[in-house]
C-alpha cells in the first residue's frame, strides 16, 4: 500500500495543471457532488432518496469511522514519510478517509435505486479519494477503508429501509 501512495503522490508538484485539478477534486469537488445530488433529487422529486443517501453517508463517516478511530489511530502520510502536501492538513486521524466514507456511503446506496446515478457518483467518489492521496493527506489504504465503510453503511441503511417499508 505504501508504494501505491508513493506512486500517486510522486506526481504532485510536477505539473501545475495536474496539481490544480487534484486540489480542486480534493477540496471543492465534494461540494459540487453534494449540490448535484441535492438538485438532482429535487428535479426528480424524491426527497426520501436524498435523505436515505445522506443518512448512509453520515452513518459511514460519523459512526463507522469513529468506531474505527477508537481502536485504530493512524497518522497521516506527512507525519511519517516525506510527502508532497498540496492542501491543508486535516487534524483528525487518517484511517479511514472521512470524505471517501461519506461519498461512497451515498454512492453505494444510490446504486441500489438508480444504477446510472450510482455509477456516476461512484466515479466522483473515486476521484475525491484518489485526489486526497495525490495531495498527500491520505494513504491509499485510507481510501480503500473508506470504500468499505461506505459499502457497509449503504448495506445497513438499505436493509433498514427495506425492513421499515
Amino acid at each position: 500500500m505504501f508504494s501505491v501512495f508513493k506512486n500517486i503522490n510522486s506526481f504532485a508538484k510536477k505539473w501545475k495543471v495536474l496539481d490544480i485539478l487534484a486540489i480542486f477534486c480534493a477540496r471543492f469537488f465534494p461540494y459540487i457532488v453534494f449540490l448535484f445530488l441535492v438538485f438532482y433529487t429535487i428535479y426528480i422529486s424524491s426527497f426520501s432518496l436524498f435523505i436515505f443517501a445522506f443518512l448512509s453517508g453520515l452513518f459511514a463517516r460519523f459512526v463507522i469511522n469513529e468506531l474505527v478511530h477508537l481502536f485504530y489511530k493512524k497518522q497521516r502520510p506527512v507525519h511519517t514519510e516525506i510527502t508532497k502536501l498540496l492542501i491543508p492538513l486535516p487534524k483528525n486521524y487518517s484511517f479511514p478517509s472521512g470524505h471517501t466514507s461519506f461519498f461512497f456511503g451515498i454512492s453505494f446506496l444510490l446504486f441500489f435505486y438508480n444504477i446510472p446515478l450510482g455509477l456516476f457518483l461512484l466515479l466522483a467518489s473515486f476521484l475525491i479519494g484518489i485526489s486526497r492521496v495525490f495531495c498527500g493527506v491520505h494513504w491509499f489504504r485510507d481510501i480503500l477503508a473508506g470504500v468499505v465503510a461506505g459499502f457497509v453503511s449503504s448495506l445497513m441503511v438499505y436493509s433498514l429501509i427495506s425492513y421499515i417499508r
